[in-house]
């Protein structure tokens, strides 16, 4: 009977339209495998009662899995096959429906007539209701169940109770009354789901009729309830329930009487006001709040306030998220000033106020009473009258060293000042300024100044002064500060929404200045009661005020690092958190810890969450720590003998000057006349080892950015082996079974000798006693130097001649070395190195001559290269590399590790062109804020590395890195959902036979904007990926043929250098074959007398026929749908995508 379950589940759903084809179809399925007994409802005599028992339950079991949940919910009390499909019957069954309605639009009224409604007739009256309307393709609002026609005569026999009144009303009002009541009364009498709740203010406590929903149940006999037409109900139970509200919530509800025989679930007013709660009922919305927190809300359906159902309400939920990120950006304003905002459209982005319990509020702005309102009107005109007060002082200083701040608010606009002070002596020096500010800004006078009594505005010339200047001040009398109260409650808002930022972002307290001057420019532009919510910035501007540009105080962001400050080596950026908005000009001002720097915004990015996901984010699991290098937040040597670890910093400054010593890196000596001697600084950082010690390290850097091109240096070169070179060893590693070793080199730069004249001042705290007027002839590289990586490595490549290696000159990043029965290949990137060979003993000699010529550190078997993780498998044979390590940092970064996966990395719906780049100023605006650029950078690291499967999609991507918009950012978001979903796919390497084997592919026109082809190629070395390439072609092609033609030169290219490559590494292969699926344009690549048909084909794109013709290359047709290099030039669908990745060994 299992079995039958689930194939009945093949049957429409019944949701209450069309009866008579379920009933059909039900029927049919039951009498075809012989189970319609029951629908007769009478038991065979031949069969026992235990049998027929068990034969209807499952029946009726068939039967339920067809229904809708509405449809279930409304027959949840039968028990028998029979009953069930009579009660099914009699609600759904059209005629008996319409007859009961009377067949016509005054059906209602006449059924009204019949007399006392029933139970059964109330909800066949819904019922029928409900099909017609669907029938005419009506919907049903969130008001009554039924639009009845307000006549009285329609309820005037209908039996319900209504409230005694001592005066007679209308014929109109009393019939639209009882209507309502009716109204109402059809909703109560429907069975209600689990989860929906009626408050009720006629209910004595708390009742539900499910008991299911009840913990803590005690069962009993606990009286009864009547109702209102007097039938009393049992109450068979107590206990609580739980109530999931639409923002995640849980709403406890306690002492719920059990009521079996209940239409509804009922929340009794009565009970929550006896336990301390308040409700409130306004504007169809009723709320019910503890103290400052609102534990439930919901809206009115009809004239019942009912809670809303959570499975119905995922845009409120998410209107909640939306309104708590607001909420922060606006520096914890209020409900009711977030609600002006946006009834004045200045805030598009949400569409509601839905305001979660913020715990930051509740610990920065608890109170206890406020001051009496005057109701005083503000003055008309600007610096008519000038508030001022004095805060402080506070118990802890700002990081600029103040314990003080005044505020001017003006009382006409009501905007504020804040100016912060390290003394009180400095108000009247800061008036002074703050006058002269104003004034000039808008050609008026202060006339007025309302102040305390405090002595600094008395004291030090401040009255004189204000005589002297014509202001009048007007001071409080002593003990009274409510008559300052302008300036009182501003202290008290400054420091509540400063304090609820400063906790939220979980600060110290040495950021309380930064955290108030936030709040003071988030109150100027914020709706004011005395201004009847106008804004003050824009009543003393006369601007608009925007707000797209607002930041949640605290959160992340990435501050741009001139190219001055850093070297070519250095991050771009460094994480800061944000603090503030800049005074005298547009921008942010940000933090690392103790260091404070105003920036402009264009070199700034936000991670914000609503831009950078569409569901909510929460933070990932705690990163991978290998093999990263930690900067601390040391700027310069005193800051690093200042630190808790200076110790171990002074360790490191030392071992550093002693390899700089050891090594003869500099002499000291005059500095010549006409020369200028380079600065240095030390540069301190953390490295975690793969053992999970720290090792602390200071680095001696020359502030290169001070050199001159042909004076300080003229050529500049840093040694990088391709990536596909090292696949393509890889490749031969996991092939021959061979040794994997990994160097690292210390202090690889300080190794070159130095063409060039160059000095440097004395490092700081080494300076040598008795010679401080001396400076340093450099004779060695230094880091920071802009020529020392090519010093670096034209020493390493000498060395490597005299030992008997050869360099490649395929890639100049990597020697070999042929012995009688073995070989060595060594891989270069700038100071580490792979070395790779059959004999270990060959391997360790040549470790041993590296470290006598350079500082060496031995790393073993080889784990990891580049942020690409090396798993091998020698039983297997299989060499894996991997980068999900990587891939999970930067969903980190983006925001995104909580991101829903997709399974393609380009969704077809993206269209993407330039069309679709901003069109308005805001616009830009919005977008300049999103890192477009950085995301893009991060996936194309992924792409080159390990990742040929999101080739075409980042391509398309980075068309756009100049001007991206919204839609570039949504696709840019994909790929990232993308690599979520595949972070396990690596490049798996299973010792086949080294083969190399070519696959090209080209679309025609795929690009919108320039209608150009994208050229796809992938070489394979024993069927895995060692090269690959998605580009958009340089011309524009007339046809597939060639678009495809074009794509076959450049894969041609690629085949002849790893052609030559691996004849150098002794793997000498026999005629490339190169894969194509367009049979034209091999073709064309085979017959040069196509003349008339290629002539206009700009004359490099024919090196394919040189190939082809010289027997380099071999053009050979393959199946489109076989084709691996489909996936570089298009979309293509995941069975395509699983193809395509698994024939180049992209493994999950």
């Amino acid at each position: 009977m299992a079995e039958e379950a689930g194939k009945a589940s093949g049957i429409e759903k019944f949701d209450g339209t069309d009866f008579a084809y379920w009933r059909m179809q039900i029927e049919d399925y039951l009498y075809g495998r012989k189970l319609h007994l029951p629908l007769l409802g009478t038991k065979p005599e031949s069969m026992k009662a235990e049998e027929w028992a068990l034969l209807d339950r499952q029946v009726l079991g068939v039967i339920r899995l067809t229904l809708s949940r509405s449809v279930a919910h409304n027959v949840v009390k039968e028990k028998t096959t029979a009953d069930l499909m009579k009660a099914l019957s009699g609600m759904y069954e059209k005629p008996s429906a319409n007859n009961k309605l009377g067949g016509n639009e005054n059906g209602s009224k006449q059924f009204y007539r019949k007399g006392k409604l029933k139970y059964n007739d109330i909800r066949d009256l819904i019922l029928a209701e409900e099909i017609r309307r669907r029938d005419a393709g009506e919907t049903s609002g969130s008001g009554s169940a039924l639009n009845l026609r307000q006549e009285a005569e329609v309820i005037t026999e209908i039996q319900i109770r209504q409230c005694k009144s001592p005066k007679k009303k209308n014929e109109d009002d009393s019939a639209n009354a009882v209507i309502e009541e009716v109204q109402d009364a059809l909703l109560l009498a429907v069975d209600s789901p689990l989860d929906d709740w009626v408050l009720d203010s006629g209910a004595s406590f708390h009742t539900t009729p499910h008991r299911e929903i009840i913990q803590n149940y005690v069962a009993g006999d606990f009286g009864k309830v009547y109702l209102a037409d007097g039938s009393a109900l049992d109450v068979v139970g107590l206990g609580d329930v739980r109530i999931s509200l639409p923002n995640g919530s849980v709403w406890l509800l306690e002492k719920v009487r059990h009521i079996p025989d209940l239409r509804r679930n009922l929340i009794s007013v009565g009970q929550l006001d006896d336990e301390g709660h308040a409700i409130l009922f306004v504007g169809g919305t009723w709320k019910v709040t503890k103290g400052v927190r609102v534990l439930a809300r919901g809206k009115k359906t009809g004239t019942l306030y009912m809670t809303s159902c959570p499975r119905d309400t995922i845009a409120v939920a998410d209107a909640s998220t939306d309104t708590s990120l607001w909420h922060r950006r606006l520096g914890h304003m209020s409900e009711k000033g977030m609600k002006m905002l946006l009834s004045k459209g200045k805030l598009p982005e949400l569409k509601s106020i839905d305001f979660d319990m913020c715990e930051s509020c509740i610990l920065g702005k608890q109170k206890k009473v406020s001051f009496l309102k005057t109701g005083r009107t503000p003055k008309a005109e600007k610096l008519e009258l000038v508030h001022t007060d004095l805060w402080g002082p506070s118990p802890v200083a700002s990081l600029g060293g103040s314990r003080y701040y005044i505020t001017f608010i003006d009382d006409s606009s009501r905007k504020v000042w804040v100016y912060f002070l390290k003394n009180k002596s400095d108000v009247f020096v800061t008036f002074k300024k703050w006058k002269a500010m104003v004034e000039t800004e808008t050609g008026l006078k202060v006339k007025c100044l309302r102040s305390d009594n405090g002595g600094e505005y008395i004291d030090g010339g401040f009255s004189e002064y204000c005589a002297a200047q014509g202001i009048r001040m007007e001071k409080t009398i002593p003990g009274t500060p409510q008559q300052n109260g302008v300036a009182e409650r501003m202290n008290r808002t400054l420091n509540e929404r400063a304090r609820s930022m400063r906790l939220h972002a979980g600060l110290p307290k040495t950021f309380w200045a930064d955290a108030v001057s936030t709040a003071a420019y988030l109150i100027n532009r914020g709706p004011s009661v005395p201004m009847e919510f106008r804004l003050p910035e824009e009543v003393w501007s006369g601007k608009e005020v925007k707000f797209s540009h607002l930041k949640v105080f605290g959160c992340v962001s990435y501050v741009h690092i001139d190219s001055d400050a850093r070297s070519k080596l250095d991050a771009k950026s460094k994480i800061c958190f944000f603090i503030g908005y800049g005074d005298e000009k547009f921008g942010y001002r940000s933090t690392i810890t103790s260091d404070v720097t105003e920036i402009d915004q264009k070199k700034s990015e936000f991670v914000n969450l609503d831009e950078l996901t569409e569901s909510t984010v929460q933070k990932g699991g705690e990163e991978d720590k290998e093999n990263v290098n930690s900067q601390v937040d040391l700027k310069c040597y005193d800051e690093a003998l200042q630190d808790e670890n200076s110790s171990k910093w002074e360790l490191a400054m030392k071992d550093e000057m002693d390899s700089l010593l050891g090594n003869q890196t500099w002499e000291l000596t005059e500095l010549p006349v006409g020369k200028k001697a380079l600065h240095n600084k030390w540069v301190y950082r953390i490295k975690n080892e793969h053992d999970g010690t720290k090792r602390y390290k200071a680095r001696l850097v020359v502030k290169g950015f001070q050199q001159k091109e042909g004076i300080d240096y003229t050529e500049i070169f840093s040694p990088v082996v391709k990536m596909s070179t090292i696949r393509l060893v890889l490749g031969m590693v996991a092939a021959e079974n061979l040794h994997l070793e990994q160097l690292d080199v210390k202090t690889a730069f300080l190794h070159g000798d130095l063409e060039e004249d160059l000095y440097m001042i004395q490092p700081e705290g080494f300076i040598v006693q008795g010679q401080e007027n001396l400076v340093c002839k450099l004779r060695k590289s230094l880091y920071g130097l802009k020529q020392a990586p090519r010093q670096w490595y034209k020493k390493f490549d000498n060395f490597m001649h005299r030992i008997g290696f050869k360099r490649c000159e395929a890639d100049h990043c990597c020697y070999v070395k042929s012995f009688d029965n073995s070989y060595i290949i060594l891989l270069l990137y700038v100071d580490d190195m792979l070395i790779v060979g059959s004999d270990i003993e060959k391997i360790n000699n040549l470790k041993k001559q590296l470290s006598k010529q350079f500082a060496m550190k031995d790393l073993g078997a080889a784990k990891q290269i580049l942020g690409m993780r090396i798993i091998r498998d020698k039983a297997n044979g299989t060499l894996k590399l991997s980068q999900s390590e990587y891939v999970k940092k930067v969903l980190s970064r983006f925001n995104m590790n909580e991101a829903k996966p997709v399974s393609t990395p380009l969704g077809s719906h993206f269209k993407l062109s330039k069309e679709q780049s901003p069109k308005t100023e805001e616009e830009r605006d919005h977008m300049s804020k999103v890192p477009y650029a950085s995301a893009i950078g991060s996936l194309m690291y992924a792409m080159v590395c390990t990742r040929p499967d999101i080739a075409h999609a980042v391509g398309v991507v980075s068309r756009f890195m100049s001007m991206p918009g919204k839609q570039h950012w949504e696709a840019v978001k994909w790929i990232l959902r993308y690599l979520k979903g595949s972070l396990d796919t690596c490049l798996c390497f299973t010792g086949a036979s080294l083969k190399l084997q070519g696959y090209v592919d080209a679309d025609f026109a795929g690009d919108i904007d320039s209608r150009k082809s994208t050229t796809g190629f992938v070489f394979t070395l024993g069927g895995t990926a060692i090269s690959w390439t998605s580009n958009l072609q340089k011309i524009v092609t007339l046809s597939t043929t060639e678009a495809e033609y074009v794509a076959a030169t450049e894969a041609g290219k690629e085949m002849i250098w790893l052609h030559g490559f691996l004849d150098e590494l002794g793997k000498k292969q026999e005629m490339g074959i190169l894969h194509s699926d367009s049979q034209s344009a091999i073709f064309l690549a085979k017959n040069s007398a196509f003349h008339s048909k290629s002539k206009h084909i700009q004359t490099k794109y024919h090196f394919i026929r040189y190939l082809v013709e010289d027997k380099l290359v071999i053009l050979e047709k393959i199946c489109g749908s076989k084709n691996p290099a489909d996936m570089l030039t298009k979309g293509v669908t995941i069975e395509k995508l699983k193809l395509c990745a698994a024939s180049i060994g992209l493994l999950a």
